[in-house]
């Protein structure tokens, strides 16, 4: 309990976001929505590794590395084992103990002797961001019963407070998309922000946000690179440029872009006359 008094006499300053804009603060929880085969765990993978490494990616800004546990109820070990290991390729060594996961098939945390059982995983492994993936395999209540999921939403939030955490989890749309999650619109309820999926065309998905407690950012649209698995920016030669500092010489661009050089050469071209960077002396900046 604080006093008006103590709030308006604390200068003291707030926990760095988790990623930047409002998407993930300190203690709150991130729900990821959308439909089946929208890439929902590509993408959210790709937030954990993020988030364990301290790297930027598609527009995502994480300001430093934070320890995350993995709760994936989905694909099993060996098809999971592939995927990371090829999302790491480019990630350090260092960052790999940042980054833990668990397979298990199905976890009710609503229950007390699995909540008990969560709590002690989360509170051995230090973790700072939990990830559960998907919801409906975390819960054993019926979906459309909103004491049910607010019970659920309790148990995550107990976790929370008492591990001091923040969550990321994963659900699906219903069956009218534009009505948001499938089930009690008490799942609407109780994040502090969320991110859903749209498919588009191609590799491409469409991304929209909707935060409780800062300005919702603008939506956006990012392309799925089906050889390193990791999401970039539609235009990802500017991603690349940003994280290495708005600067590089085309030979360094075209060795650490990973895709061929002909291509390289076309996606430098559009860019140049879209305005959107500029070439001199053989080095590529933004504009």
């Amino acid at each position: 309990m604080y006093t008006l008094n103590s709030i308006i006499n604390d200068d003291s300053d707030p926990p760095e976001p988790i990623i930047d804009n409002g998407i993930l603060l300190d203690g709150t929880i991130l729900l990821i929505l959308g439909p089946a085969k929208s890439k929902k765990t590509f993408l959210t993978q790709n937030i954990g590794l993020s988030i364990a490494s301290g790297i930027d990616f598609a527009g995502f800004k994480i300001p430093k590395p934070k320890k995350v546990f993995y709760y994936l109820a989905e694909g099993g070990y060996y098809p999971n084992r592939s995927r990371l290991k090829k999302m790491a390729k480019h990630i350090s060594l260092d960052s790999n103990d940042n980054f833990m996961i668990d397979f298990p098939p199905y976890m009710p945390v609503n229950h007390t002797e699995v909540y008990n059982d969560v709590y002690k995983e989360i509170e051995e492994s230090n973790a700072e961001v939990v990830i559960f993936d998907p919801l409906i395999r975390f819960h054993d209540i019926d979906e459309n019963s909103a004491n049910g999921i607010s019970e659920v939403f309790s148990k995550i939030r107990q976790l929370i407070d008492k591990l001091g955490i923040s969550v990321i989890l994963v659900h699906h749309t219903g069956k009218v998309q534009s009505r948001g999650g499938r089930g009690s619109s008490a799942i609407i309820g109780e994040y502090d922000s969320c991110i859903t999926i749209n498919r588009s065309k191609a590799d491409y998905i469409h991304l929209s946000y909707n935060m409780r407690h800062v300005e919702t950012p603008p939506s956006n649209r990012i392309r799925f690179n089906s050889d390193t698995l990791w999401f970039e920016r539609e235009n990802s030669i500017i991603e690349l440029l940003e994280n290495s500092g708005g600067s590089l010489p085309k030979g360094d661009f075209i060795k650490r872009y990973d895709v061929p050089q002909s291509t390289a050469y076309k996606h430098i071209s559009k860019a140049v006359r879209e305005g959107r960077i500029k070439e001199e002396e053989g080095v590529l900046e933004l504009v």
